[in-house]
């Protein structure tokens, strides 16, 4: 449902981004593009914004990405599959990990 109470309806592709916005002057920093348009219905990508300075997310072609979130470069990626959990991380002997569900399969990724 849309504002107002009304459908909302897609009249076109305008493409798919992630977009930071300094939320002092309202201006975009940022923008990342992903390499697909649409979304096949799904709604906007899963992120963890980390004290670590990193974001972790999906894309629409199922690659689980890691940018840096000062400035949106791609730091790293992998072809895992749709994302469908915003990623939880954890300690295992001092070495933090990111948890990913992807489909139905779970994947876990060191962080160094």
């Amino acid at each position: 449902m849309g504002l107002g109470g009304k459908d909302e309806v897609g009249v076109a592709g305008i493409g798919s981004y992630i977009t930071a916005i300094d939320y002092k002057t309202g201006k975009t920093v940022w923008r990342h593009k992903f390499s697909t348009a649409t979304n096949g219905g799904r709604g906007a990508p899963i992120l963890l914004a980390t004290a670590g300075k990193l974001l972790f997310g999906g894309d629409v072609p199922g690659n689980f990405l890691a940018l840096d979130p000062t400035n949106g470069k791609l730091l790293c990626h992998a072809r895992i599959g749709q994302v469908s959990n915003a990623p939880p991380t954890y300690l295992v002997d001092g070495r933090q990990h990111v948890l990913v569900a992807a489909e139905d399969r779970l994947y876990s990724f060191a962080l160094y």
